[in-house]
């Protein structure tokens, strides 16, 4: 089965960048974006389509690979270079990433669950807390004199 998806949902990524999210945006009612990871291993860019969340400007993504017992690759990827690109619709940003643990985490994992209910399942099926991760827009300095009065 696992051959069968990946073609489909590379896919999927693909009409979704040519379409600028025109498709691909939403899936059965929840918003997805493009996480773009670079492999630990390999150094190839990864591209996976994600359920997420917004908070406070930041994007918020589950890695849950429908509840495997081992966590996605690009988690692992996301972990290792600590940043990332996430494209949602038309914006593509880079993004830092870090796991919400503890009180994030805490008041994170109800908001994530009105998204997408199914994570439960998910966590379940896993046996373990599934990470959550904040990836944070990456919102380049200011440039004194650049004429905006400051």
């Amino acid at each position: 089965m696992r051959l069968l998806t990946r073609p489909v949902l590379a896919a999927c990524n693909t009409v979704y960048r040519a379409t600028g999210g025109v498709l691909g945006a939403w899936w059965f009612g929840q918003p997805i974006l493009l996480l773009t990871t670079v492999g630990r291993r390999t150094g190839e860019r990864r591209v996976s389509g994600l359920v997420f969340l917004r908070d406070a400007g930041r994007y918020v993504v589950v890695a849950s690979d429908n509840g495997a017992p081992r966590r996605p690759g690009w988690y692992y990827n996301l972990l290792a270079a600590g940043q990332a690109e996430v494209q949602y619709r038309r914006t593509r940003v880079r993004v830092t990433a870090h796991e919400a643990v503890g009180e994030e985490r805490a008041r994170l994992w109800p908001l994530l669950l009105r998204v997408y209910s199914g994570y439960d399942r998910h966590q379940a099926r896993a046996g373990r807390p599934l990470p959550v991760m904040v990836l944070t827009p990456v919102v380049p300095a200011r440039v004194r004199g650049s004429g905006d009065g400051r």
